[in-house]
Parts: C-alpha cells; structure tokens; sequence
C-alpha cells in the first residue's frame, strides 16, 4: 500500500509518551515510563502501511539520544525514523526553522505532504500549519470541548481516532 504521508510527526510527551513524573529528571530516567492509550497500536498500524514517522518535539530537559531512550522503554522506537527536538535543532516547533530542519533531514521537497498530531493546540497545531505542514492533528482529552480550528486541522479525543484522518 503507498504512503500517504511524506513523513508523519507525533509530540513526544504527552502525545505518545503520558508525562507526570519528575521534572527535573529526562523522562528516561524516571522510575516508570507509560505510553499513551493506542500509542503503540497507532505507531504499528502507521509502520505497516509504509508510512514514515517522526518525533517533533520542544522538550528541554531530554535530548534526542535521552527522548530515543525514553520510547525504547515505552516500546516505540523502533516505529521512530527521526527524533527532531528543541535541543538538537535549537529551535521551537514555533519557529520556521525548526520546520525547515524538519524538511531538510528528511529530504522532502516541502512540508505540505507532512502531518503533525500532538497535544498542544498551538505548538503541534497551529505553529506547524503557519509555517507549511499540510496537516495538523490536535488530540485534546477534553471530551466534548470543541475549538474553531483553521482549515488542515482537525480535534480527536483519543489517538486511535487520528488514523482515520490520516487516511488509514
């Protein structure tokens, strides 16, 4: 089956990985590691049908070799091709060029043929879209609240419901 998606981007914390442990310690190193609810069935799924996947993430605490320890521990990385995070690129998901690192290590011509789902409405929604990702996905647990969102968006309750709006 052909790929939907030239590359498929997930927060990290939050979106795939539940956070709530210690702060002032990288997620890898807390005492325990949780994944999402349908975290790994969505990943497999993804996977199987050819699809490309990628962290992108603001974390500060962790680094990219510490946020790639962190999913081996949740049992995810091995669906993860790329992990982009703020203290790699040194720049926020807010910011166009961390977009533009996105798109150049993953060699894609542009960003239109990218989807991002994530927890934060403007920095996994918004930020991505204003500055070219076709796609954005916000996974707000907040039944029944519902946002005016702007066209190349969409709201799911659970993570599982965003493979629909994938195409899957």
């Amino acid at each position: 089956m052909p790929r939907r998606w030239d590359l498929i981007c997930f927060d990290w914390g939050g979106t795939l990985m539940a956070e709530g442990g210690p702060e002032e310690l990288p997620m890898a190193q807390w005492p325990e590691v949780r994944r999402i609810d349908g975290a790994l069935e969505v990943l497999a799924r993804l996977e199987a049908e050819g699809e490309r996947i990628s962290i992108a993430t603001n974390a500060s605490v962790s680094t990219k070799p510490l946020i790639g320890k962190a999913l081996e521990r949740g049992g995810l990385r091995r669906f993860i091709e790329n992990i982009f995070c703020y203290t790699d690129i040194g720049f926020r998901k807010s910011e166009p060029q961390f977009w533009r690192a996105v798109q150049a290590r993953s060699g894609l011509a542009d960003l239109s043929r990218v989807a991002m789902i994530g927890d934060s409405l403007e920095q996994d929604v918004l930020a991505p879209l204003r500055h070219g990702v076709g796609r954005a996905i916000w996974l707000h647990a907040g039944v029944g609240e519902r946002a005016a969102l702007p066209e190349g968006a969409s709201q799911v309750h659970k993570l599982t419901h965003a493979l629909t709006l994938l195409g899957h």
